[in-house]
């Protein structure tokens, strides 16, 4: 056999081979890379490392828990989802302007990313913009970055770019890319 004719036929084999092993799926309203059954979100992936290349965290600040905003912001979180709500630990918070994304753990609850904004003086919750359960098996940060935004549209992008976001407390059914 013909030298370009047996890399002609090794290439479609691989090719074929590949093709039985690797898939795009759709879930969730994205798009997924599957291998051999278990799925990536390399997009989700690239998101976020570009993600920390272009952010500018000048204006946020991450806020002590024992600070009297700390505080208030931990007594709003307590107060919203009786009683559950009133074993809430404040695990971080992060400020900028008028709005924060605190996020908090509970005895019997998952651990929670919540997002408010002060009116008069007063934090209110973001009904809508709270996170809380699994992000399997997409990006964890970047699954949790989109969906918050999406829910509140005014945060500043700034904020929610610089609020870390821990893999293994949303994602523990993820498979890490």
């Amino acid at each position: 056999m013909k030298r370009h004719v047996a890399a002609t036929l090794l290439g479609v084999i691989g090719l074929l081979v590949m093709d039985s092993h690797i898939d795009w799926v759709r879930q969730d309203h994205g798009t997924l890379l599957e291998i051999n059954g278990q799925k990536f979100d390399p997009q989700g992936w690239m998101a976020e490392h570009w993600r920390s290349w272009r952010r500018d965290c000048q204006r946020v600040r991450a806020e002590a828990p024992d600070t009297a905003t700390a505080q208030a912001v931990l007594q709003t979180i307590q107060q919203h989802s009786l009683p559950d709500s009133l074993e809430a630990q404040l695990l971080q918070l992060q400020l900028q302007a008028d709005w924060a994304i605190a996020e908090v753990a509970f005895e019997t609850l998952n651990p929670s990313i919540v997002v408010l904004r002060r009116h008069g003086g007063v934090w209110r919750i973001q009904d809508t913009a709270v996170w809380s359960g699994s992000t399997a098996p997409w990006q964890t940060a970047n699954f949790v970055r989109r969906y918050l935004q999406q829910q509140a549209p005014e945060l500043p992008p700034a904020l929610i770019d610089c609020v870390p976001i821990e893999a293994r407390r949303y994602a523990a059914l993820s498979n890490g890319l």
